[in-house]
């Protein structure tokens, strides 16, 4: 009976331990991302926050954050914030942007499309509860992917690519699941300005508006990336 009894709380106390208190549905991770093109290198940083159907990357050195809705047959409606100006820009729900329209729901909520998950292959998997991982690699020529994949967060850890000179690396450094933090985070920029992409054209006296379609920040669509002086790039992290 008591042999019974310590088998009982042991594997209770290993499911325990192999459990992850933090929802991988309502959370707040921040990276750091690395790129390195022969002698140039450049850092910056996002943070991915999570509420739900809702996902935004926040780009603190811009001070922009891009947040997608995953509405009914899932189309996903963007909204860019400014965050200096309180202002947002917001689009339909399934709608084009210069002919394409956001469809890659999973790229915006994991930061990697399970497309290219599935192109990549299985080494190990370590760790428990929260930490648990699944490590993926892939050499194609002379390009390497690695990437570490929390799999009860649905988070990546780290993701690197490399071909040559040129490297990208992506490293998490924190994840919270702070549930006051995360909704003051997204009603603020609820309670933001907010014009419909439609209707930019219509209105001419809108400073800001006329500023950031000048800078282009509007008529790129919601591209998510942008260096350090807030220009928006063309082409970065297309996992």
């Amino acid at each position: 009976m008591r042999t019974s009894l310590f088998l009982i709380i042991s594997l209770c106390a290993n499911q325990a331990f192999a459990t992850c208190d933090i929802s991988p549905t309502k959370l707040t991770a921040s990276y750091q991302i690395t790129a390195t093109d022969g002698t140039k290198h450049h850092t910056s940083e996002l943070v991915l926050w999570r509420n739900g159907k809702t996902v935004a990357h926040q780009y603190p050195q811009t001070h922009i954050t891009e947040s997608w809705y995953l509405a009914k047959n899932q189309l996903i409606k963007p909204t860019r914030f400014f965050d200096n100006e309180q202002r947002a820009i917001e689009y339909q729900p399934g709608e084009k942007v210069h002919g394409k329209a956001e469809s890659d729901w999973n790229y915006r909520y994991k930061l990697i499309s399970d497309t290219l998950l599935s192109q990549l292959n299985v080494q190990q998997e370590t760790g428990a509860g929260c930490e648990q991982t699944r490590i993926y690699t892939k050499s194609m020529g002379d390009t390497k992917i690695e990437v570490r994949y929390l799999t009860q967060q649905n988070l990546v850890s780290y993701y690197s690519w490399q071909k040559g000179s040129t490297q990208e690396v992506w490293t998490l450094q924190n994840v919270t699941s702070d549930t006051r933090k995360i909704n003051v985070f997204f009603d603020r920029r609820a309670a933001y300005q907010s014009t419909d992409f439609a209707d930019i054209g219509d209105d001419h006296s809108d400073a800001f508006l006329t500023k950031m379609v000048t800078l282009g920040f509007i008529e790129k669509g919601a591209s998510g990336f942008y260096d350090d002086k807030g220009h928006a790039l063309d082409g970065g992290h297309q996992h």
